[in-house]
């Protein structure tokens, strides 16, 4: 019975096949005939035993969908092979497909596009319909893949029934919500109001229901006046010697439904409910003038509206729709819209763009550069004004990118995680440390691409800096760092001010704006708010402010200046306290000990110079210390020569590393077994904060010298999860 059941179903796929070829027609070439057996014989084989919505072979909803291809669309032979394996593993193709290998690259490169739209998310389609349509065109490099995609969809709603009752209503508004615009735009008019009309039928039952009788009441009710209007018609272009035929055009359910909801009117002010339709036998090069001639043939008899013509014959729609559209006053005084077209232009309009280019001098079910590129331009322009870019132009410079709820964000082409996370939502933009792309951990400087399912991750300790100027691509993103970047400004600025204050109350310097004037004045600055910024991220520091206000006596700067004045004559001697590691080049033994400078926390093996200060003795800091240049700057007779002797056995330093990265199970446990174990470090604080995947943490540890710190951080890069490992100056972090 199965046996039977399998061979009945293989022949109404061979009848489905053979349909497919006499659509197509002649073919150009014994290799083209023998492309399309080899991908039907493929077909067979990779389905043969898998059943679609557990009620069909798969290989006979893919023949249904290659006849719809070839017959209601028309592009050519490629797309009808990649309707016929468009549920093929794209490598099985390019390697058991009987074909030249460029040919089957090409065919496997249209599934592989039409695969990825079906894996886009949809759930979010009513409020993202226009970049959707975009977007299939973006992720897919060849138009053939939306085209066959269209066709599928069809395929299925015809089908629905077979489909659960909970399944129907949700496909049907995905139609509509997409595949019937996408089909609109593409010209395919029919297949368009297909589509709307059977998503009306099975997401609204009743209100389709309701509709559709008051029509057929329409119609019987309108049969006299139709009559009567077309009576003198016909007589008229019988006198001028056309060939024709009439249609009455009655307007679909899902049309009338879908005006009577944009223009919120009842279905008695739907007046274009009607319409007659000429279709004239003409020779091509007659067609306009037939048209013209129809049309004085009804104008001399019903009186025109001159403001509803529509002339797409001398000028047809980009799309390629051609026809004469006129509205007359007919019988009862009631307006009616008449639609003079030729046979040609008739199936044009039936079967859209592709039908169009088909006529324009293309012989065989071959598809050339320029039918792509028209139907391409159809899926590029939402309107339907003159294309004057080419094609790809748009779709190049535009991505389309998801949220993990289905939200479609459209984006600049070369846009990186932080631009998405800015185009959300500001505050995510401030706090993003990374994504989550496609479910894969990436940076914040990640290029996305269209397609794209992107999970912002951020941490409340993350903050924009001027770097991420230079890491991203949209104006929306740039702004709003630039703006967060200058409000940071002034609140570092108010927490200068702060300290700038409470330093003037403990010197009882009574007079602030002559104290602020005096400091502008002392490090030529630009303003106020250049001084409370340098002073709340200590470029200046406190005692600065006491010496600059309080203008320290040059006696107490001369007692201090031989103390510290190199004299190159004398032998180096080393000062005590620590004076086993550190030799004071040119030191007056008037000044006793030294200690490490808090600021950039020098290490053995960095490069290091003394500094005298006034009531704590000589500082050691490193060159590069953040305050150096400032301090030789200003005195420059308090530096001193310094360099580090022979440690002493046992000598240590204390040293800080902060480290970020990826949230990983056992990373903690990871860092603190590299440290104790293989670096046998002593390892004197370690804390990690982790929050939405990432993790940012603090390391102090203690050190023999700065060739024991790089290798620890070399190390540290090798952990998997850490991206970043460096060395912090001020041991208060």
């Amino acid at each position: 019975m199965e046996q039977e059941s399998a061979n009945k179903e293989l022949q109404q796929a061979r009848e489905g096949f053979r349909s497919i070829m006499k659509a197509l027609g002649p073919l150009p070439d014994q290799e083209s005939s023998q492309l399309l057996k080899a991908a039907f014989r493929l077909l067979v084989k990779y389905h043969s035993n898998q059943l679609k919505s557990d009620t069909e072979p798969f290989f006979l909803h893919a023949v249904d969908v290659a006849r719809i291809v070839a017959k209601e669309m028309k592009p050519g032979l490629t797309s009808v092979v990649a309707a016929l394996l468009h549920d093929v593993d794209p490598e099985i193709i390019r390697q058991e497909l009987t074909a030249e290998e460029l040919k089957r690259n090409e065919i496997s490169d249209i599934v592989k596009g039409f695969l990825r739209i079906g894996s886009l998310p949809t759930d979010r389609l009513p409020d993202n319909s226009e970049n959707f349509i975009s977007l299939l065109l973006s992720i897919t490099g060849d138009v053939r893949a939306v085209l066959i995609k269209l066709a599928d969809r069809l395929h299925r709603m015809r089908t629905i029934g077979l489909l659960d009752a909970a399944v129907q209503s949700s496909v049907a508004l995905e139609t509509s919500n997409l595949y019937s615009p996408l089909a609109h735009r593409l010209g395919l008019y029919k297949i368009n109001a297909e589509l709307d009309e059977r998503s009306l039928r099975y997401s609204d039952p009743v209100t389709y229901e309701k509709l559709s009788a008051r029509i057929r009441q329409s119609v019987i009710d309108n049969e006299q006046f139709f009559s009567d209007f077309l009576l003198p018609v016909r007589n008229e272009l019988n006198r001028l010697g056309l060939q024709y035929s009439i249609k009455n055009r009655v307007k679909s359910v899902s049309s009338v439904h879908i005006k009577m909801k944009k223009q919120q009117i009842p279905f008695e002010e739907v007046f274009d409910l009607f319409a007659i339709r000429i279709i004239l036998k003409a020779e091509r090069q007659n067609e306009i003038a037939d048209c013209w001639k129809a049309y004085s043939a009804v104008t001399s008899l019903y009186q025109p509206e001159p403001k509803r013509l529509r002339d797409w014959v001398s000028r047809p729609r980009p799309n390629g729709y051609e026809s004469l559209h006129v509205t007359v006053l007919g019988p009862e005084k009631r307006w009616i819209e008449v639609q003079i077209r030729t046979e040609r232009m008739d199936e044009e309009a039936e079967s859209g763009n592709a039908s169009h280019w088909r006529y324009k001098g293309q012989t065989g079910a071959v598809e050339t550069n320029e039918w792509l590129n028209s139907v391409r331009k159809m899926l590029e322009s939402p309107d339907e004004a003159e294309i004057t870019l080419s094609a790809g132009n748009r779709a190049d410079q535009t991505i389309y990118v998801f949220t993990p709820e289905g939200d479609l964000k459209k984006l600049k082409s070369g846009a990186t995680v932080l631009d998405f996370a800015f185009e959300v939502h500001t505050s995510l933009g401030a706090k993003c440390t990374g994504a989550r792309v496609n479910k894969k951990i990436v940076p914040i400087r990640q290029v996305l691409k269209s397609g794209d399912v992107v999970e912002i991750i951020t941490s409340r300790n993350q903050t924009p800096n001027i770097d991420w100027l230079g890491w991203v691509a949209t104006s929306r993103a740039k702004i709003k760092i630039r703006r967060y970047l200058k409000e940071a400004e002034f609140k570092q600025a108010e927490a200068g001010k702060e300290i700038f204050k409470r330093k003037l109350g403990q010197l009882k310097y009574a007079n602030q704006d002559e104290a602020i004037n005096r400091m502008i004045a002392h490090y030529k600055l630009q303003g106020p708010l250049e001084l409370f910024q340098r002073i709340a991220d200590e470029r200046i520091e406190p005692s600065a402010i006491k010496e600059v206000l309080l203008g320290l006596t040059k006696e107490k700067e001369e007692k201090a200046e031989p103390k510290a004045k190199p004299s190159l004559g004398q032998d180096a001697q080393v000062v005590n306290h620590t004076s086993e590691n550190v030799i004071i080049v040119n030191e007056s033994s008037a000044i006793e000990g030294y200690k490490l400078a808090r600021c950039c926390n020098p290490v053995m093996g960095d490069e290091i110079f003394g500094f005298i200060t006034v009531s704590d003795g000589i500082k050691i800091h490193r060159i590069n210390c953040p305050n150096a240049a400032r301090m030789k700057t200003r005195y420059p007779y308090r530096a001193m020569e310094a360099r580090w002797s022979k440690p002493a056995e046992g000598t240590y330093f204390i040293a800080t590393v902060k480290i970020s990265g990826f949230d990983q199970l056992g990373i903690l446990n990871t860092i603190t077994n590299l440290l104790a174990n293989d670096l046998k470090m002593d390892v004197r604080n370690i804390s990690l904060d982790s929050k939405g995947g990432r993790f940012d943490g603090i390391i102090k540890v203690s050190i023999r010298d700065k060739k024991h710190l790089d290798m620890m951080i070399q190390k540290l890069l090798s952990v998997k999860g850490i991206i970043r490992a460096s060395r912090l100056s001020s041991t208060t972090h």
